[in-house]
């Protein structure tokens, strides 16, 4: 009996060493669970051969033992560097998406704002089914996966009641992310969803950004196809705040101002307007002008101080884009993007300009510097003289060739902002101005479409100095399903099902009768 009890004590140490190995794989963790089962296997394998010692060299002496020994070394090396190539996998995992529009991976906002965390956030999801509850963990290992400051649980709402009303929870399926005391519920497994409450809970206040009215700009609460209601809602899920502001009315600007907007304005700014706002950009102030072509708003004098001008021309695209989005030709398609913050994450997404003028660099009389957004290919025209309607064609010497910038950044430091202890000179801030083109294509009816909320959002959040939040946004998933009519479904059975089948098994008689 003993000596069977020795000779096991081979197999269950390799069994503890082979299981404190598995263990810390798959859950990562070098715990008190994976510390025992390894050091008690070893320390079972270590008696067997102290109980054993003369069987063990008995074993290993002679041919055979030679023979045994090479055999054994090399068995030992090869799962020795299986188990590193393991462990480096699991220290330095890397993970590919190869789907189209990469619907498997984390968007580049999501995986900015999760690397930019600085403290550990708690998601838990509160789900009674086992389904909900894997979608759930799907997702959070995708976070996870970015960040270990990312943690996740799941909670059977009818098994713990106490954490149902700790968090005040309603549903089933909803979920709650935790940053210390604040708190964020969403009711629904989303990316976009997860990542706006994500910013929610990690930032302190809400930034302001103000909408101009007054001038026929668009409006902020209109629902229709060319109102701004969509930009709205879009960035006050990022955490801001939009509200519409009357300039001339108010004869000051607000005081809690991260970003000030004039959207598609189509007369020019009132005097005082003018230096309100130049007053505003001198101290560090951020600056978003939408301007349509074919309007009134001119503004040339306010705009050279920061190296812009409207051509006040329309941008004629031949490319044909417009007759694929059945809007016309002047629907300039843009896929040329200037190297800065604002377009950089954009990649090749296209994105759209429904009537545009183009916008060129001059110099600024304020010292700002200017850099070019996107442009538009060289298949389009500045048109001179555009009527509506009919046909459009490039005149030498009248039109303007493409390439055109539709859209420019200008910057300029400003003395302002909180003092630094110890610093010799005043602080630094910078001012920033964006001017884009046209304004339709954030309206609701094109924001949607190809990258055109990116550009808005990120025109936004660049201006507030949020630099995680340019990036590509999250994307719905592509209906990727095929739709076959009757005689498809028809063909596609007896083809798949019958006639292959039956001439792979005729092949097989065939070659069977053949070699009879």
């Amino acid at each position: 009996m003993t000596r069977k009890i020795i000779d096991n004590l081979l197999f269950v140490g390799l069994a503890g060493l082979f299981g404190g190995y598995i263990y810390y794989s798959v859950n990562n963790q070098w715990d008190w669970r994976a510390q025992v089962a390894v050091y008690a296997g070893a320390a079972l394998v270590v008696l067997y051969i102290a109980f054993n010692f003369a069987r063990v060299r008995a074993a290993f002496s002679g041919r055979a033992g030679k023979y045994g020994t090479t055999a054994l070394t090399v068995a030992i090396l090869v799962i020795g560097i299986l188990a590193l190539l393991n462990f480096l996998n699991f220290r330095h995992h890397k993970r590919v998406d190869l789907s189209a529009n990469k619907e498997f991976e984390l968007s580049d906002q999501s995986q900015k704002v999760v690397k930019n965390l600085k403290e550990p956030i708690q998601i838990i999801g509160f789900y009674t089914d086992d389904s909900g509850a894997g979608q759930f963990q799907n997702l959070m290992k995708e976070y996870r996966y970015i960040s270990a400051k990312v943690q996740s649980q799941v909670v059977d709402p009818q098994k713990d009641p106490g954490r149902v009303q700790q968090y005040s929870i309603q549903r089933n399926g909803q979920v709650v992310l935790v940053n210390g005391p604040r708190t964020e519920i969403v009711d629904q497994v989303d990316e976009e969803k997860i990542t706006n409450a994500l910013i929610k809970i990690t930032r302190k206040g809400e930034k302001v950004v103000y909408f101009l009215t007054g001038h026929g700009e668009k409006g902020i609460n209109d629902t229709g196809a060319r109102g701004f209601s969509g930009v709205r809602e879009a960035i006050t899920k990022q955490n801001y705040q939009a509200k519409e502001y009357n300039l001339a009315q108010e004869n000051k600007l607000p005081d809690d101002a991260s970003v000030i907007v004039s959207a598609g304005p189509k007369v020019d700014f009132f005097p005082n307007e003018v230096e309100l706002l130049k007053k505003y950009l001198e101290g560090g102030g951020k600056f978003l002008l939408l301007a349509d072509p074919q309007t009134e708003f001119k503004a040339p004098d306010f705009l050279a101080t920061y190296g812009v001008s409207l051509s006040g021309k329309l941008v004629i695209d031949a490319s044909g884009i417009g007759q694929f989005l059945n809007l016309g030709p002047a629907v300039p398609l843009v896929a040329d993007y200037g190297d800065h913050p604002i377009t950089k994450e954009l990649g090749n997404v296209m994105s759209f300009f429904p009537s545009a003028q183009n916008i060129k660099q001059v110099s600024s009389s304020a010292g700002y510097q200017t850099t070019k957004l996107f442009s538009t290919s060289r298949q389009s025209w500045a048109e001179t003289k555009f009527e509506g309607g009919g046909e459009v064609a490039y005149n030498e010497g009248q039109d303007e060739r493409g390439p055109l910038d539709l859209g420019v950044a200008a910057t300029k430091s400003a003395p302002g902002g909180e003092s630094v202890p110890g610093a010799d000179k005043p602080p630094i801030k910078e001012s920033r101005v964006v001017v884009i083109g046209d304004s339709d294509f954030a309206s609701n009816a094109y924001a949607r479409a190809a990258s055109n909320l990116d550009v808005m959002l990120n025109s936004v959040s660049w201006l507030a100095e949020d630099a995680d939040l340019i990036a590509v946004r999250p994307k719905q998933a592509e209906n990727r399903m095929v739709n076959l009519s009757f005689q498809q479904s028809k063909l596609i059975f007896w083809g798949m099902v019958i006639l292959l089948p039956l001439a792979t098994l005729g092949a097989g008689i065939g070659v069977w009768w053949r070699r009879r």
